[in-house]
């Protein structure tokens, strides 16, 4: 088909002033292999995969369809080519730690309950519901607490939307309370022991437009699986005393010190 070798030209055109094809497939989150055969025309990108390889160049995914010689002239590409947009601008800007991210972090996509001690009531421990998915080659983390004030009755509830990115062996976090709109988190992450992803521990740090302290405590996440009861999981969200029988024993065991494990 003519579309499909005028979006074989226009993608190895773009490619030119990458880094490396390999380099530029783990930045999109896509095969190699596959990425080959767009590259040759033998084969026609899904929808799904049209929109991260546009997102990854900075074109709309209509444009990659366009007639080869058009879309080298197009204002973007020129643009792009010239390096005022290309790929060192992308490699040196802010979103780039967040792009690429789908193949090192697809093991670790999934629910987990998140343990962290509060200075809002003493002795006490957190208990968050967080997931971590996949959405157009960017690892989203969306976060929620629920807590009920031990005093007075009063239901405090925060959702957190943010992203995730494995740099080395640490999973980074940040996450802006979407509910509020007044704080950002910062979460970092690493497994509790070689080989296994049951827990990781790590720490959290965070502050808000209202307050001048900042917040941070240690953290654990404790995987729950990628398809699960969710609204059982659920019931366990919430605040615990830090001596609570339903509190998951080891969790608190390496939030507190007791059983840290091996990095």
């Amino acid at each position: 088909m003519m579309d499909d070798f005028d979006l074989a030209t226009n993608l190895r055109l773009l490619c030119s002033a990458e880094r490396s094809i390999s380099a530029t497939c783990r930045k999109i989150g896509i095969n190699r292999q596959q990425f080959n055969k767009y590259l040759n025309g033998s084969a026609h990108p899904s929808a799904s995969n049209m929109r991260r390889i546009a997102m990854h160049f900075g074109v709309r995914p209509a444009e990659l369809m366009l007639p080869a010689d058009e879309f080298e002239n197009h204002p973007t590409v020129v643009t792009r080519l010239s390096g005022a947009a290309g790929p060192g601008a992308e490699a040196n800007s802010f979103d780039s730690a967040f792009r690429g991210q789908t193949t090192q972090l697809r093991r670790y996509l999934g629910y987990y309950l998140s343990y962290f001690q509060t200075e809002s009531w003493e002795n006490s421990i957190i208990c968050a519901m967080v997931r971590l998915d996949e959405h157009e080659g960017i690892i989203r983390c969306k976060s929620l607490e629920r807590s009920i004030d031990p005093e007075d009755g009063s239901l405090y509830l925060s959702k957190y939307d943010g992203r995730a990115a494995l740099l080395g062996n640490r999973i980074f976090v940040l996450e802006y309370q979407h509910l509020a709109r007044d704080a950002v988190v910062e979460t970092v992450l690493y497994p509790v022991g070689r080989g296994q992803l049951t827990y990781l521990r790590g720490v959290t740090f965070g502050i808000t437009s209202r307050q001048r302290a900042p917040f941070t405590s240690s953290i654990v996440w404790r995987y729950l699986g990628s398809n699960i009861d969710l609204r059982t999981a659920m019931l366990k969200v919430g605040r615990y005393s830090r001596n609570s029988p339903q509190l998951d024993r080891r969790a608190l065991a390496i939030l507190t010190g007791g059983q840290m494990g091996t990095s």
